[in-house]
C-alpha cells in the first residue's frame, strides 16, 4: 500500500472508532432514558411536582379573587378605630378568649358576669343549680359559711367540682371580704389594715407591712381555696364617725395611696385577684350604703385631690378588678343616679379617664343604697348599661335569678348590647387565665 492508501485507511479506522463510541453512547443514553422511565420514583416525582404547582396555581387564583372581593365590599374605618377590618380588608385573629367567648351561649355569658352567695356550711341545692344550670362563675363566702378551716377549704374544692361537671369555661373565683380592720370573716389570717397598726408606722415600715400582709393573707386564703379578696380598702376616712373608720388605711390621701398600691402589689406577688374598692370613694358619704343611698358632698376638686389618687396608683400597679360603691356624687353625676349605676362615673371616669383596663365590678345589688329604689333585676340592667363586666348579688336565691334572667331579657330585647357583653366576659376570662384559674381537666 502506498503511503496515500495507509493514510486513508487510517481515517476510515477513526471515522469508524468514533461512530462506534458515539452509537455506544447514544445506546448508554436511551438505556438510562428506559431505566428511568421504569423506575416509580420518577413518577412519583413527577406526580408531586405536578400537584404542587397545581396547589401554587389555584392559592395565586385564590387571592386575586379574595382582593378582588375585598376591594368591591371594602367600607371606610372608622376614625375611632373600632372597624375589625384593616384598610388591606384583612380581619384581625381572634385570641384565645374571644374564641373561647364566641363558643359560649348567651346564657353561659350572663353567668360569668355575677358573683353569688348561699346559705349554710357546704354547697346547697341552690347555689348547685346556679353554677351548673344559670353557668354562674363567681362565689362569695360569708361568716355564715365559715365553721373552720377544714370545713372552708372542703366547701370550696365542692364548688369547684360542680363548675367543672357543668363544663364551665374556668375555674371559678372564690372570693371573701376579708379586708383587714373591722370586717374581716377570720380573725387569724391577716392582714390588718386599721390605721393604728400600719397608718401609724408611717414612711417605709408602712408601706413594707401593707405588701407583706398582703402577701400573707393571700397565701393563707389560698389554702383554703379563695382565690379573690373583696380588698383592699382604699377609701379616704372622713375621721372618726366616718362609715369607712376602721376599714381603710387612715385618713392621709397620700398615705392610703401608698398603702394601697403596696397591698395590691402583695396579692399580684400571691397571685391573688384583688379588688380595691370602693370607687370613686365611699370614705366621706353621709351614710351607709347598706341602709340607704348616701351622698358624697364633695367639690370636683376635692373629689381630684383625696378620693381619686388611690384608685389612680392601684390601676398604676396593676390592680385586676375595682369596686364601685353604691353612693351618690354629685360633683361626678349630677342626676342623682348612684355611682354603681352612672355611665359618666363607670365609663367616662373609671375607665375611658383613669384607663382601667380590668373587671369593674358593682357593690351588693341587695344593699338598700339599691334595693330602696328599684328591684335587683332593674339594678342589674343599669349596672351593666353603665359599664360594669360583673354583678354581686350575695344572699338571696331568688335575687340572683332575678338579675340572670333580666339581663338575658335585656339583651334580647336590645336594652344591652351583646358586643358589651362579649367585651366584659372576654375581660372576666382574662383575669381568670391571668391569676392561674385555668379550666379544669
Amino acid at each position: 500500500m502506498s503511503e496515500k492508501d495507509v493514510a486513508k485507511e487510517g481515517v476510515r479506522r477513526v471515522d469508524r472508532n468514533r461512530s462506534g463510541r458515539n452509537k455506544s453512547r447514544r445506546s448508554q443514553k436511551k438505556r438510562g432514558i428506559r431505566k428511568w422511565l421504569s423506575s416509580p420514583w420518577f413518577w412519583f416525582a413527577l406526580a408531586a411536582i405536578i400537584a404542587l404547582a397545581a396547589a401554587a396555581g389555584f392559592l395565586v387564583m385564590k387571592s386575586r379573587d379574595g382582593s378582588a372581593s375585598a376591594s368591591e365590599n371594602s367600607t371606610p374605618v372608622a376614625e375611632s378605630g373600632t372597624d375589625t377590618q384593616t384598610s388591606t380588608g384583612e380581619v384581625p385573629l381572634a385570641s384565645a378568649t374571644e374564641q373561647i367567648v364566641a363558643s359560649m351561649s348567651l346564657e353561659e355569658k350572663i353567668g360569668q358576669m355575677m358573683l353569688v352567695g348561699f346559705e349554710g356550711l357546704q354547697p346547697d341545692a341552690a347555689i348547685t343549680s346556679a353554677i351548673q344550670d344559670k353557668h354562674i362563675g363567681g362565689v362569695i363566702l360569708f361568716g355564715r359559711n365559715i365553721e373552720s378551716h377544714e370545713q372552708v377549704a372542703a366547701t370550696n374544692a365542692a364548688l369547684q367540682t360542680l363548675a367543672a361537671q357543668a363544663k364551665q369555661p374556668a375555674k371559678l373565683m372564690i372570693a371573701i371580704d376579708q379586708e383587714g380592720g373591722s370586717t374581716r370573716r377570720f380573725t387569724d389570717i391577716g392582714p390588718y389594715y386599721s390605721e393604728p397598726m400600719i397608718g401609724e408606722m408611717g414612711g417605709e415600715a408602712a408601706a413594707a407591712a401593707a405588701q407583706q400582709q398582703a402577701s400573707s393573707a393571700a397565701r393563707d386564703l389560698k389554702k383554703l381555696g379563695f382565690n379573690t379578696n373583696l380588698a383592699p380598702v382604699i377609701d379616704v376616712s372622713d375621721g372618726w364617725g366616718s362609715i369607712m373608720d376602721g376599714r381603710s388605711f387612715g385618713s392621709d390621701s397620700e398615705l392610703v395611696t401608698e398603702l394601697g398600691g403596696m397591698a395590691v402589689r402583695g396579692y399580684n406577688n400571691a397571685t391573688t385577684i384583688s379588688c380595691p374598692k370602693h370607687f370613686p370613694g365611699h370614705g366621706s358619704a353621709d351614710g351607709d350604703s347598706e341602709e340607704a343611698l348616701p351622698t358624697v358632698d364633695l367639690s370636683l376638686e376635692g373629689i381630684e385631690a383625696s378620693e381619686l389618687p388611690p384608685f389612680k396608683k392601684v390601676i398604676e400597679e396593676g390592680a385586676p378588678m375595682i369596686m364601685v360603691a353604691h353612693v351618690n356624687v354629685p360633683a361626678l353625676d349630677a342626676t342623682g343616679t348612684p355611682a354603681s349605676m352612672s355611665k359618666t362615673i363607670v365609663s367616662d371616669l373609671l375607665r375611658k379617664n383613669l384607663a382601667f383596663p380590668g373587671v369593674i365590678i358593682t357593690d351588693d345589688l341587695e344593699m338598700g343604697a339599691i334595693t330602696g329604689s328599684m328591684s335587683v333585676g332593674d339594678a342589674a340592667v343599669n349596672a351593666v348599661a353603665a359599664g360594669n363586666d360583673m354583678i354581686i348579688v350575695g344572699h338571696t336565691a331568688a335575687n340572683q335569678l332575678e338579675a340572670h334572667d333580666s339581663m338575658l331579657a335585656a339583651v334580647k330585647a336590645g336594652k344591652l348590647k351583646e358586643e358589651d357583653i362579649n367585651k366584659s366576659v372576654t375581660r372576666i376570662i382574662d383575669m381568670k387565665k391571668k391569676y392561674r384559674l385555668e379550666k379544669q381537666a
